[in-house]
């Protein structure tokens, strides 16, 4: 992968000699030098290199890896399991990514693993567009519409709190919630019950019963596509492997009564059993009326932010970003964090962004020439 721009110490060879590598040889890495953005320095077998480093690593880390891949534009060095720690298994190329996420190796699971990253439009829209009126009757759009948060909403600061509450009100946290039901005393248990079924899920699940005591089963209807987008989400709300973390959500927003898609991608270290919300990385991909999708690829380190925003037309955007960074600056600084560079770049060209959203790990190091 080509890396431009990296801050690196002089001492930095640039002229490697990939020759000198084999596929599935065993190197001993050490990290010399990270940027908040991923990027930085190594050293193996007493050479320094250019390189794109994996969140969960920091400088003066020391760990073993082997060449996974070798052509002109450099290698991909993959770190191996940490002692103590399960490895991960081997699978087949299009199986990989959910197997560094930490995911099952079942068919039915992996269909729904595999598809719901790649549904452009976010869990919910893509089938609420063309989906029959008398499928989706006033009271589950009743229910959906209660689910989703306000854009402007999130924008207050208590906007986290707001979306967490949206994300269970859709019923993601539904089959937890039934097993911790069954611990409760019966007054208990039958108002965490009544509260499930108000959950979007819980009143999907009844309409889908209807059609089937009706004597309509059709597990290609539209009701149970959008179970399966929904269950999706739930299978990648919390994954990862190893003491590496990872979430994807796709949610809906609304905008003056317009659903907005928008997908996030977040990936850290374990810090016990979370997240390390001070060495993260985020990536957003926001549909908006005016400028078209929109994405934002953000690294959080300790009390630093530095993004890169991502457009199909970047025309107008610099001027755009100048009008806005004075407040969002201030507004990040009331959180504790200190906007750094802000860069602009072309979405469609950058894959690695798009792969990150499909799930994709940057796994170990990825070395340039």
């Amino acid at each position: 992968m080509e890396v431009g721009g990296i801050s690196a110490p002089g001492s930095v060879n640039q002229n490697l000699q990939l020759n000198k590598f084999k596929l599935g040889e065993r190197l001993l890495i050490e990290i010399i030098h990270k940027t908040s953005e991923g990027e930085g320095t190594i050293r193996t077998r007493g050479q320094t290199m250019l390189a794109l480093i994996e969140t969960s690593t920091k400088a003066g880390e020391k760990f073993w890896a082997r060449v996974a891949s070798l052509n002109e534009g450099g290698l991909l060095l993959v770190r191996e399991p940490l002692p103590g720690k399960p490895g991960e298994v081997s699978a087949p190329q299009q199986f990989q990514a959910l197997t560094e996420r930490g995911l099952p190796n079942n068919p039915e699971i992996i269909a729904l693993l595999k598809s719901f990253p790649a549904a452009k439009m976010g869990v919910l829209s893509s089938l609420l567009g063309s989906m029959p009126g008398s499928l989706l009757t006033d009271e589950l759009l009743k229910n959906l519409r209660k689910a989703i948060p306000q854009w402007n909403s999130l924008a207050e600061e208590n906007g986290v709190d707001k979306l967490l509450a949206s994300l269970k009100k859709l019923g993601l946290n539904y089959e937890q919630r039934l097993q911790q039901m069954l611990k409760l005393d019966h007054p208990a248990k039958e108002i965490e019950k009544n509260s499930l079924k108000d959950t979007f899920k819980g009143r999907l699940l009844e309409a889908i019963q209807r059609q089937e005591d009706q004597g309509f089963s059709d597990s290609d209807s539209p009701l149970a596509g959008l179970l399966q987008k929904i269950t999706g989400q739930q299978l990648w709300f919390k994954t990862g492997a190893m003491d590496n973390a990872y979430m994807l959500l796709h949610f809906l927003l609304f905008d003056q009564e317009r659903f907005v898609p928008v997908q996030i991608a977040i990936e850290s270290a374990r810090k016990g059993l979370k997240m390390d919300e001070e060495h993260c990385r985020i990536a957003v991909l926001v549909e908006t009326e005016e400028l078209g999708e929109l994405g934002i690829d953000a690294f959080f380190t300790e009390d630093s932010l530095s993004c890169r925003v991502l457009s199909h037309d970047l025309s107008d955007l610099p001027q755009l970003l100048d009008m806005v960074i004075p407040e969002t600056r201030k507004r990040f600084a009331q959180m504790g964090f200190t906007l750094g560079n802000v860069e602009v770049g072309e979405l469609e060209q950058n894959l690695e962004f798009q792969k990150f959203l499909l799930g994709s790990r940057r796994s170990g190091v990825d070395i340039s020439r």
